[in-house]
């Protein structure tokens, strides 16, 4: 009977201690982890370790480890302003309408720094390259951007990730305890390459990468020295890949390929077991995930809420979009894309269609012997609308000066004349791009 009486004291004890942990949790509301969006320019998820690429980045590793690891995630730009303002509106290019790095953000669309701003947060950004200029429309939401001119005393078109990590660690020195949401963007990787000779002699894609990693691993002690890195969560990813050959680009831009859309997404969050995620996935899944994990109220957005699967779920299956309507500027037909399950379909002159479990780097093009399968396929891609017909020429005269210093404008180059079924088909004029793109590059360095 005192075995029974001390057994029954012992239940007791503890539903009371359980029932006063919950009235506690319940009255004290949960303190909203702080965040640090990392954006990598120009990087190919393959390129990076925790996508099975050789190497060692220490400082991505880390964070692989700790956090959720999405194997396949797809950009749905190869440019870096319109792909940056899919992430930060959690909508696909039609519906923001920035299809070019030449097009601002215009106002409507709230920004993910405008809803976090608007919910209390604190927000800055650092950013390392004038395609993303404060003027760009990204702006907005954030109390402090620092921009490559606001940071330069003299004319450049970009700043190394040293400088840009130095800036964000001066602004975390002072941050109280209040939630903040920082965007580190780091451009390095973006060709030319042109990191310290310490790094592989500085002048290779794999150097930018080793660089950039070692200004994430600053940011990251940064974090551990003033002990905010369990309260603060920490999401890398890129704004797009880069073709280093395949299929004859040499860059990024026109192509819609897996080298220039596939692209690294690792979240780091306090209180999320690591794991890997293999289905398919979207940037613009970021600022709805981020959202719903912060609490805060959004619009509408064509990404979806991924916190089920960084919790153990699989994510929805659904269709992926990407596009370029960059080749109209050189008067070529735009290329559009879209992929349901294992399939791939690329709108063009010469349409192509790629079985990507069987072929991942897309050099069998299937599409007139798995018809049906094309057709099915260019069906769901007119649902997403019409591809632009005409290149953008709104920016302003000196904006068009700076992108085309780094590549993106070609002052010489005509749009598109007559009917699109006589455009031409970009697959034909890749080494003219080329071309024209290095010499620009040249010129400007």
């Amino acid at each position: 009977m005192k075995r029974v009486s001390a057994a029954l004291i012992v239940l007791l004890i503890a539903a009371a201690a359980a029932v006063w942990i919950g009235v506690r949790s319940a009255a004290t509301s949960p303190r909203p982890a702080s965040l640090i969006l990392i954006t990598l320019d120009t990087t190919r998820a393959d390129h990076l370790p925790p996508y099975a690429a050789e190497g060692s980045l220490p400082a991505i590793e880390r964070l692989a480890r700790e956090g959720v690891v999405f194997d396949r995630t797809i950009a749905p730009v190869p440019l870096t302003l319109p792909s940056h303002t899919s992430l930060f509106t959690g909508r696909i290019p039609p519906a923001h309408d920035v299809r070019v790095n030449t097009t601002p953000l215009a106002p409507g669309l709230p920004t993910l720094a405008e809803l976090l701003r608007g919910a209390g947060y604190r927000t800055a950004a650092f950013v390392g390259s004038v395609v993303v200029d404060s003027d760009r429309g990204l702006g907005r939401g954030f109390d402090v951007y620092r921009d490559v001119h606001q940071a330069a005393a003299t004319r450049r078109l970009r700043r190394p990730a040293n400088e840009v990590i130095d800036d964000a660690i001066g602004w975390l020195a002072a941050a109280d305890d209040s939630p903040f949401f920082v965007w580190v963007h780091l451009f390095d990787a973006h060709a030319p390459y042109s990191v310290p000779e310490s790094f592989d002699g500085g002048n290779s894609y794999g150097a930018a990468l080793a660089f950039m990693d070692s200004q994430i691993a600053r940011l990251v002690a940064a974090l551990d020295g003033r002990r905010m890195r369990d309260r603060t969560a920490m999401i890398v990813a890129a704004d797009h890949g880069e073709s280093l050959g395949e299929h004859g680009e040499r860059g990024h831009g026109i192509f819609v390929y897996e080298a220039a859309l596939r692209v690294p997404l690792i979240v780091r969050w306090p209180g999320v077991a690591p794991r890997r995620v293999p289905q398919l996935v979207q940037l613009i899944d970021v600022a709805p995930t981020v959202l719903a994990l912060e609490g805060v109220a959004g619009p509408p957005m064509d990404g979806v809420n991924l916190v089920p699967a960084l919790r153990g779920a699989a994510p929805p299956d659904r269709n992926g979009y990407a596009e370029s309507m960059y080749p109209l500027q050189y008067g070529w037909s735009a290329l559009r894309t879209v992929r349901a399950g294992r399939f791939k379909v690329i709108e063009a002159p010469r349409p192509e269609l790629y079985d990507l479990d069987a072929d991942p780097h897309e050099l069998h093009n299937i599409f007139e012997t798995h018809a049906a399968d094309a057709q099915a396929l260019l069906a769901v891609l007119r649902t997403f609308g019409p591809a632009d017909s005409r290149p953008d020429v709104s920016a302003r005269p000196d904006v068009r000066e700076r992108l085309a210093s780094l590549g993106y404008v070609d002052p010489s180059a005509k749009p598109p004349t007559g009917p699109p079924a006589m455009w031409a088909d970009p697959k034909d004029k890749i080494e003219e791009y080329n071309r024209k793109t290095e010499e620009r590059m040249q010129r400007a360095r």
